[in-house]
């Protein structure tokens, strides 16, 4: 049928609501409300829509009287790729999904387009000989718009992933090169997705406004997807192509023109269609091989709504057990795709595919590849296996480097290589097909954990003043890979005049950090409850800001982690609420202890500070320290003001200290495994400040030492680094 109605609304928004439970009562869509607001709001965008509808549906007619026949399977026409770019917009929560499940979403997109899909064979008999390999494939896209590599993913922090409106469609790629897909969190309409047809976004200022919003929980299979609910972007990019609803251009499926209520969402206050009930029955989809109906919200397969059996299989209900496009659906989103309407002709051209890094052969532009573990972290004597992730073109030859690997090198596309000496190494990987070669170099990229303890409690303490991290001791994982994390610092000290930092006031909620120390030996701890201890600085940002600081410890070479602390909040801060990025004063730092309880006999201890930032700001940690039971240490350690500098050191080095009275005092230097090599100074010390200097490091050999101060029979330590 061709009523006013549906020549008006044929190519207006569709705002679709899908049901991730399969249960029945689907959710309508806004589309009646926002359509009669777009032509209310703008005549002369209601000229130029109405003159190009009418266009367009002779058009359609035309190509499919003299296109495709029914039963000729596929027709071997030309194939149109569409260039596609996901826009995740996210504040790091789960809505920031995973490459892997925008890539299954794809696969399901062109399983879908070219009949491909595994439950094809469940159409029913009725309708086999009409369903359509449409002969459309999606590419992510592999340049942005100015020409630079990309894996067709745009990851955007921002709040309207809470909103999921046309204000969400934030950093559009120009539409006659990209279809543009926008990921949020939720959809203000409340629907699961929308989209809208060439017709009504063809004038008026509205390009901006083209492409699809989808909810992140409905793309894909996997992760936060479901296979229920994976078809989706099928059903809107059906929308985004000319094509609407199997019952015609409402959102509400089942009207049969019995509701009496205004409020009713079968009723329409007019003027399109007229004033009073609906009966879809009476309106038409402007597909010929889709038989009218009043639309389902089950897969009821042997429904007759309108006097013929009804395509409930079709991707364009709501069904739930959507399986086919139909040949008229065919013919007229490929004749969208070949009409200017919108600029959708110039999306699959030869020179846009060159454009968007599409065309055959791709040229590789990125080499990259990740190891089998998240932390890139192993034991000694464990493997890793590598797999290349580079963009672009497929690689046809790999060119490995590991360092203190075995083997060294490797040609295989995805190697497992052995680490059998502690260490921090690089990892390199030249990859090559006939367009050239990329390569990729990440350093200190591997950490190789010792199977025996690298220092031996009581006499470890950290004090950053050595090395940047990640360094041969300690070792950072940046879990989101933002470009904030762990990092040595020198902006401000608890002693010293350096210690590590994240400067969280400028990353995203959810963005975790974690710093993990060496291997400790907890065998010769004095005292049966050994304590862990630490300085730290933070601030809120805002009164309701809630980092989190936890302290984990790991006694099997770092695979498994045990949490002993939780710090967060107001809690955390040592400053109070600063709306500014935070750098402490000497008076904002804060001791914090963990009683480590079960843990003295322990021949490996790792320790883990991980960070995990809530609208707050910067963090920075200092003194870590490991030692046997508290008591009169706490009070003696708060006034002693213990340094060693500078550390590194070249020559002479500074040992500096304070006692509040007189005391028995020894200042000792001890190798790693705790043995004294040096006595500094052993006898009776007054009150006030103390400093010795180690002349030309009594011919200390480079390496890492630890300077041991007794006080009353309280031992501190600090490590001390000789060049």
């Amino acid at each position: 049928m061709n009523t006013p109605y549906k020549i008006i609304l044929a190519g207006l928004i569709s705002l679709c609501s899908f049901n991730a439970g399969l249960a029945q009562d689907v959710k309508m869509c806004g589309t009646y409300e926002m359509t009669k607001k777009l032509l209310d709001t703008n005549p002369e965008l209601r000229k130029e829509y109405l003159e190009g509808l009418k266009k367009d549906d002779e058009a359609d007619k035309a190509a499919f009287a003299n296109g495709y026949k029914t039963g000729e399977g596929k027709s071997m026409l030309t194939l149109y790729t569409i260039p596609v770019v996901f826009h995740i917009l996210h504040l790091g929560g789960t809505e920031n999904i995973s490459d892997a499940q925008i890539k299954d979403e794809i696969t399901i997109l062109n399983n879908d387009f070219r009949k491909l899909n595994a439950d094809i064979s469940a159409v029913v008999p009725a309708f086999t000989s009409v369903a359509a390999d449409c002969e459309i494939e999606f590419r992510l896209a592999q340049k942005d718009p100015s020409g630079n590599c990309t894996n067709g993913i745009d990851r955007i922090y921002s709040t309207e992933t809470n909103i999921g409106d046309d204000g969400s469609k934030l950093n559009q790629w120009p539409r006659n090169q990209y279809l543009n897909i926008w990921v949020v969190k939720a959809i203000s309409s409340g629907a699961a997705g929308y989209a809208y047809t060439p017709g009504s976004v063809a004038g008026g200022g509205s390009a901006a406004n083209d492409g699809i919003v989808i909810l992140s929980t409905y793309v894909g299979s996997i992760g936060t997807g479901h296979v229920a609910t994976s078809r989706a972007l099928t059903h809107e990019i059906g929308h985004y192509l000319n094509l609407q609803h199997t019952w015609g251009p409402t959102n509400q499926p089942g009207c049969d023109g019995t509701a009496t209520l205004t409020t009713d969402p079968c009723w329409s206050p007019g003027p399109f269609p007229a004033a009073g009930p609906i009966d879809n029955c009476s309106y038409d989809d402007g597909v010929t091989d889709t038989p009218n109906t009043r639309g389902w919200t089950s897969c009821n397969l042997t429904g007759n709504t309108c006097g013929a059996l009804d395509n409930v299989q079709n991707y364009m209900d709501y069904s739930y057990c959507s399986n086919m496009y139909t040949t008229g659906q065919k013919t007229r989103m490929r004749s969208a795709l070949t009409s200017t309407t919108a600029s959708r002709n110039n999306l699959w051209t030869a020179a846009n595919l060159t454009a968007t890094g599409l065309s055959t052969p791709s040229v590789l532009c990125l080499a990259d590849f990740q190891s089998s573990k998240t932390t890139n972290t192993v034991c000694q004597g464990d493997s890793l296996t590598f797999t290349d992730l580079s963009w672009n073109g497929n690689p046809t030859s790999w060119s490995w480097t590991f360092g203190g690997g075995t083997p060294a090198t490797s040609t295989d596309s995805m190697p497992t290589i052995i680490y059998n000496t502690p260490g921090v190494y690089n990892v390199s990987m030249t990859v090559s097909n006939a367009s050239g070669s990329v390569s990729a170099t990440k350093t200190g990229y591997i950490t190789v954990y010792p199977n025996t303890a690298t220092y031996a409690a009581p006499f470890y303490s950290e004090g950053f003043e050595g090395s940047a991290i990640p360094n041969v001791d300690w070792n950072v994982n940046n879990a989101n890979s933002g470009t904030n994390t762990w990092t040595q610092t020198s902006t401000a000290a608890a002693t010293g005049t350096k210690s590590v930092s994240i400067i969280n006031a400028s990353t995203y909620d959810g963005m975790v950090d974690e710093l993990i120390s060496p291997p400790i030996n907890m065998t010769a701890i004095t005292g049966s409850s050994p304590t862990l201890t630490f300085k730290v600085a933070h601030a809120q940002k805002t009164s309701t800001s809630s980092d989190k600081l936890q302290v984990y410890v790991s006694t099997n070479c770092a695979q498994t982690w045990i949490l002993r602390k939780t710090i967060s909040g107001v809690s955390l801060s040592t400053a109070g609420v600063v709306s500014t990025s935070f750098v402490p004063t000497a008076s904002q730092w804060a001791t914090q202890s963990i009683n480590l309880t079960g843990y003295a006999g322990v021949s490996s201890l790792f320790v883990m500070f991980r960070f995990t930032s809530n609208a707050g700001n910067n963090i920075y940690l200092d003194d870590i320290n490991i030692a046997g039971t508290l008591g009169v240490q706490d009070e003696i350690s708060s006034n002693l003001n213990f340094n060693v500098y500078p550390n590194p050191a070249e020559d002479n080095t500074v040992i500096a200290f304070t006692l509040l009275e007189n005391n028995k005092t020894d200042i000792s230097i001890c190798d790693v495994v705790g043995r004294k090599i040096a006595i500094v100074y052993s006898g009776e010390l007054g009150a006030g400040e103390h400093q010795y200097t180690i002349a030309d490091n009594a011919k200390l050999s480079a390496g890492v030492y630890f300077v041991k101060l007794t006080v009353a029979g309280e031992s501190f330590t600090k490590k001390l680094i000789v060049n």
